[in-house]
């Protein structure tokens, strides 16, 4: 079994929660300077292994087991990546203009993104696409019937944010707390879910190789 989302998914937590802080400040100070320079920097350094793993993955389709998922995990993070790579560099280059005319257009792409980040959500829910860790993977594996749903609205959660940016003006505080909110929550939850991953894949892949039974 070939195991995919682990860094890619850290990465792709990283970003959505950066885009959250970078829109914070934006929203907050008008002109964020250096501290948007920051945020600039630390895009780029994620962007940059999550574009290339969700291109790799995109391209080859390395998840035999069930291979839908290649769909759902590797085209969305290669269009996160890349709005990582392109929206970090111009931050960290201090480019950024606030008004409307420079952000309406990248507005419409993130919304874009929410519209596929929906259409997942809804091929989750539907055809059990995630479905349970095999109990053979620590942690868990233990626990069965929860992983599919989760994902589905952590999807979910995210296209909301992703839908509400083309709305998004310095006036409209709701689509503000909108955005920020599902990014927040589904930023720590790819972060957090995928550093666990590091334990449990790391142990599934020793009791399938040396025929042990780890459970955590």
């Amino acid at each position: 079994m070939i195991l995919f989302n682990t860094l890619m998914g850290v990465c792709a937590g990283l970003v959505i929660l950066l885009s959250a802080d970078a829109l914070t400040k934006i929203h907050k100070t008008d002109a964020a300077g250096a501290a948007l320079a920051g945020t600039g920097v630390a895009l780029l350094v994620v962007g940059v292994p999550l574009t290339f793993l969700s291109a790799v993955m995109a391209v080859t389709w390395p998840l035999t087991v069930n291979p839908p998922i290649n769909i759902a995990f590797a085209e969305p993070g290669l269009m996160l990546g890349v709005l990582a790579l392109v929206g970090g560099g111009v931050l960290a280059k201090g480019h950024f203009r606030p008004d409307a005319t420079f952000t309406a257009p990248i507005s419409w792409v993130i919304g874009a993104v929410g519209l596929v980040l929906l259409a997942i959500s809804s091929a989750i829910f539907s055809y059990n696409l995630m479905g349970d860790a095999p109990p053979q993977e620590p942690i868990s594996g233990q626990f069965q019937g929860w992983e599919n749903t989760t994902f589905a609205i952590v999807y979910l959660i995210a296209a909301v944010g992703c839908l509400a940016m083309p709305l998004y003006r310095s006036d409209r505080i709701w689509a503000f707390h909108v955005i920020r909110w599902a990014w927040i929550i589904s930023g720590l939850f790819f972060l957090l879910f995928s550093v666990l991953n590091y334990r449990t894949h790391i142990g599934m892949l020793i009791n399938n190789l040396h025929h042990t039974s780890y459970k955590w």
